[in-house]
């Protein structure tokens, strides 16, 4: 039986292959993790936060509106809008090459 890992250890194996852009392989080298505990660990592991994501300032002369930019995607935010359709739309959008 291989060596029990704290999910801390995971949390940090999975952190830092996201915002290093190293190899999992790499990363598990550096932390002492195998390399095929480490690439199951990335499978498991639930997705990214969206971080394409941004907001563009916009005129208030006409009105007060939020755009938001996903990838190539732009929409446009009237006051009231579906935060839980927003979700939706984000989601989708960012499992679709744009």
């Amino acid at each position: 039986m291989g060596k029990r890992h704290t999910a801390r250890e995971r949390e940090r194996l999975i952190e830092l292959v996201r915002t290093s852009g190293s190899p999992v392989k790499l990363v598990a080298e550096r932390l002492g993790i195998s390399a095929s505990t480490a690439y199951l660990w990335m499978k498991r592991a639930p997705e990214a936060p969206l971080g394409f994501a941004k907001v563009v300032p916009v005129s208030m002369s006409t009105g007060p509106k939020l755009t938001v930019a996903v990838g190539d995607a732009v929409i446009q935010l009237e006051p009231g809008f579906d935060a839980d359709l927003l979700r939706q739309v984000v989601s989708a959008l960012s499992r679709v090459p744009l």
